[in-house]
């Protein structure tokens, strides 16, 4: 579990990474998919963050939750893969494979992990008015239809719902007013029908009561269905069909279960499709950082009914957050005195 207070400043500390790579956008010539990709992989290198003069970075997260004494850390671990020359063609440059860890060394039996493969898309200015570069209409990369076909039958055939879209936006605060407005507008009509309880209730809370800043994000994690095909979409449904990244970290902290179990908007389920003796996420997590031996198989399987899709990061991303320290486990349970 994480404390409110942990919770707070991880989403600062990932909401300032968020604002320096998606600034790109507003250049005069933003950049595309690979590039902001690769800034957000450098970002998370802690001397890479000084260099740039992240607003909150590494250094100043461990300082505020040493001072609170939270037991909470932070660190990551970047693979960059190799593969073999048979292998390319199944690799993405925009992709990005990322595993979230949780070590919880009080009470081990929550600890666990996360697995997913990450499609980058940005979405690209509208062109109806020239003092507003991005309106909320302004589309995402044209929707391809045998694109998602491929995704669809590889999540069904390795029976976990691990695959999401990473969407790069520009930030609201950097566009014109009248934009601004819109997405807050849509924002708000989003989070209309909130309890806003537990930690993360009232966090969101917090965050608008205090003007949005991690919420009115530029980096967003969408699921298959429904996915935004918009900048209003992607604001209208906020923490539904669209999750600021530093949100979906912080909410996909795990306990000890696995994957939750989905259905397609076809009304499939999963299936198990393959069996190595591994668990589900154990699975998910080898195709995630690129296992040649796993994805060799599928690849081959699905060869069968003409499968041509790209399911291969350039480079798989480990952010673990951990409770406590390795030696805290052996250390007798305040659970166990009588």
């Amino acid at each position: 579990m994480l404390s409110p207070y942990a919770i707070d400043k991880l989403l600062r500390y990932f909401d300032a990474i968020d604002r320096h790579v998606t600034r790109y956008m507003t250049y005069p010539r933003p950049r595309d998919e690979e590039s902001m990709t690769a800034m957000l992989i450098d970002l998370l290198d802690e001397d890479v963050q000084l260099h740039e003069g992240i607003g909150y970075n590494i250094r100043d997260l461990r300082d505020d939750l040493s001072a609170a004494s939270d037991p909470t850390s932070v660190a990551f671990n970047l693979e960059t893969h190799k593969y073999r020359k048979d292998f390319e063609n199944l690799v993405s440059q925009a992709d990005l494979g990322l595993i979230i860890r949780y070590e919880n060394n009080y009470e081990p039996a929550l600890s666990g992990q996360r697995s997913w493969l990450l499609q980058a898309k940005r979405v690209y200015e509208t062109k109806h008015d020239p003092n507003r570069r991005y309106e909320p209409r302004a589309k995402f990369n044209s929707f391809d239809a045998d694109q998602d076909a491929r995704i669809r039958e590889l999540v069904r055939f390795v029976d976990d719902d691990f695959f999401r879209y990473l969407l790069y936006c520009p930030r609201p605060d950097g566009l014109d007013q009248r934009t601004k407005n819109e997405l807050s507008y849509l924002r708000s009509r989003a989070l209309r029908l909130e309890i806003f309880d537990y930690a993360s209730g009232l966090q969101v809370r917090d965050d608008v009561l205090n003007g949005s800043h991690t919420l009115a994000a530029g980096m967003f994690v969408a699921d298959i269905e429904g996915c935004p095909k918009t900048l209003g979409e992607v604001h209208a449904g906020l923490l539904k069909t669209a999750t600021p990244l530093s949100w979906f970290i912080v909410q996909h902290i795990p306990g000890g279960e696995s994957h939750l179990r989905g259905r397609l908007s076809d009304g499939t389920g999963l299936r198990q499709g393959i069996e190595l003796h591994r668990g589900s996420d154990d699975l998910v997590s080898m195709i995630v950082r690129g296992d040649e031996e796993v994805v060799g198989i599928i690849s081959e399987k699905l060869a069968e009914r003409r499968w041509a899709g790209r399911m291969l990061p350039a480079a798989t991303l480990t952010i673990t957050i951990s409770a406590g320290e390795p030696a805290d486990r052996d250390r007798p349970r305040w659970d166990l005195v009588d």
